[in-house]
């Protein structure tokens, strides 16, 4: 399957979520007409993707109106960092989660991001 997310139709991941966003997340996101503050909610130091009644501000209940521009953190999902094992895992919460595979460039592309956020997040601090 390209996209079993897409394919069943589930937006789960988009329910109450706290994607966290990077920088280039964010000027992606601002190059399509959005302002910052429609979209972007600071958290504890880190800069995550707001929720409108409920579900990711970019979804409308049917499909994401920025799929094609969305977050690395999205297209990396349901392979997650867990910090407590300190490892690329699938996010148990993932009503698919038997249909992926950690990959060893999936899991190269998610250590960059994490690191990206943190030294982010810790320049802000």
């Amino acid at each position: 399957m390209k996209s079993c997310c897409m394919d069943f139709k589930c937006i789960q991941c988009c329910i109450e979520t706290s994607m966290p966003l990077s920088s280039q997340d964010i000027t992606r996101i601002k190059k399509l007409g959005f302002k910052t503050n429609f979209f972007v909610i600071e958290r504890c130091g880190w800069l995550q993707l707001k929720n409108y009644e409920g579900k990711c501000v970019f979804h409308n209940g049917i499909n994401c109106s920025i799929y094609d521009n969305r977050p690395e953190g999205c297209k990396l999902y349901p392979i997650i960092y867990d910090k407590d094992k300190r490892c690329a895992v699938i996010d148990k919460d993932c009503s698919y989660a038997d249909k992926f595979k950690i990959s060893n460039r999936t899991t190269r592309k998610l250590y960059a991001l994490v690191l990206k956020l943190e030294m982010e997040r810790a320049k802000r601090n």
